[in-house]
């Protein structure tokens, strides 16, 4: 899969600092091999992913005329129409220790006139290069200048998705193209903010808006360029952790990206603080019924201990139903008989019901009769003599 990323014509919207995320969580939580590629200088990804490890690790470039990495190193191959593993194993920087599963193509050292130039006039090269990719990649995440329509353009017939970066507030002009799968993201997102999530949809005519919130956190990590350290300590976080939000959201996006189908939510999905599913009735659990599965540890999953549990339920027998082996004929001759009893029977109720009314309309007037007679107004019969 080929994402692409850009920002409006106003500004980037951190969309370096989007991809780096999403293009993280693909590595490191969905362990997909994933691939950054750049062709803007203006925002150098490793810079915010791994710039402080880099720095930590670089003797001295300045006593080297050029560096025969990232973009520079492939597309000086003129001619090559081909990259294998080999050529890719040379040009990237790893951002974790696994072999190909987070790779940084490292922006070019050219000036980014010279960059737009290239691949305006020579797409194929850039088109070689991710074609090469995607025999080595299960994903690559590809950078762009939102405010270079002309480049974006060019890579688009090599692109399946994209994704525009978006301020949160008013609409900003995006003259740039994009895909047939478009997808907005609200970037440095707050939820106090007047311009919700479903304005900003609104806003852009877009089915779906996905937000990044804001997070100080992971603003200072790529502040302080060590953001693969964020990524790796927060690949599933609690929802008691700061970080529970910004994650969540930005999984549904690289869900999405990514094509991922087994991470959908399940309401009965057991998390690690809770092992509890509530049911109407308490059952009784049998022996032998209980089954424990350990996992062995892989990279960047802690081992896991998994109890299996069936629980053997008894229910009260079914009544058996008669009608399942009568033809249609004999099936719809009982379904009028029933209905013709049924409708007897609510005659025979409504009957009863009148009879019952008329009855004690009858007690109300006579003892209504005997109460409103004049106390006096008898006069006893005379007794002859």
């Amino acid at each position: 899969m080929v994402i692409l990323f850009k920002g409006t014509d106003k500004s980037k919207n951190y969309a370096p600092q989007a991809i780096s995320l999403c293009a993280g969580l693909s590595a490191t939580k969905y362990l997909k091999k994933t691939l950054i590629l750049q062709l803007t200088t203006k925002y150098p990804v490793e810079n915010y992913l791994i710039g402080k490890r880099v720095g930590e690790q670089s003797i001295d470039d300045n006593k080297y005329i050029f560096e025969d990495t990232g973009m520079d190193s492939l597309t000086r191959r003129a001619g090559v129409k081909s990259f294998t593993e080999s050529h890719f194993a040379n040009a990237v920087i790893p951002a974790v220790s696994s072999e190909n599963l987070f790779d940084i193509l490292k922006v070019s050292k050219k000036v980014e006139a010279d960059v737009e130039r290239e691949v305006i006039q020579e797409p194929e090269s850039v088109g070689a290069i991710i074609k090469s990719a995607e025999r080595i990649y299960d994903n690559i995440f590809v950078l762009c200048d939102g405010k270079a329509g002309k480049v974006v353009e060019a890579v688009l017939p090599y692109v399946d998705k994209t994704v525009t970066c978006i301020s949160q507030g008013k609409k900003e002009e995006i003259s740039a193209p994009a895909s047939e799968s478009n997808y907005f993201l609200v970037t440095n997102f707050d939820y106090k903010s007047q311009f919700s999530a479903r304005h900003m949809q609104k806003l852009y005519g877009a089915k779906k808006v996905y937000i990044m919130p804001y997070n100080v956190d992971f603003k200072d990590y790529y502040t302080n360029e060590n953001m693969i350290q964020f990524i790796l300590s927060n690949t599933e976080p609690e929802k008691s952790d700061y970080s529970y939000h910004l994650i969540t959201e930005m999984s549904k996006l690289t869900r999405v990206l990514i094509g991922d189908e087994d991470e959908d939510d399940d309401e009965f999905k057991f998390n690690p603080k809770s092992f509890t599913r509530l049911i109407q009735e308490p059952k009784t659990l049998t022996g032998g019924n209980a089954k424990i599965e350990n996992t062995e540890k892989k990279f960047l999953r802690p081992s896991k201990t998994l109890v299996h549990v069936s629980v053997e339920e008894e229910f009260a027998p079914e009544p058996e139903d008669k009608t399942a082996n009568l033809n249609p004929k004999q099936l719809k001759k009982l379904k009028a008989q029933k209905k013709k009893e049924e409708a007897k029977k609510a005659r025979e109720e409504k009957k009863a019901e009148k009879a019952r009314i008329k009855e004690q309309k009858k007690h109300d007037k006579e003892k209504k009769a005997e109460t409103s007679a004049p106390l006096f107004g008898r006069v006893p019969a005379r007794k002859e003599a």
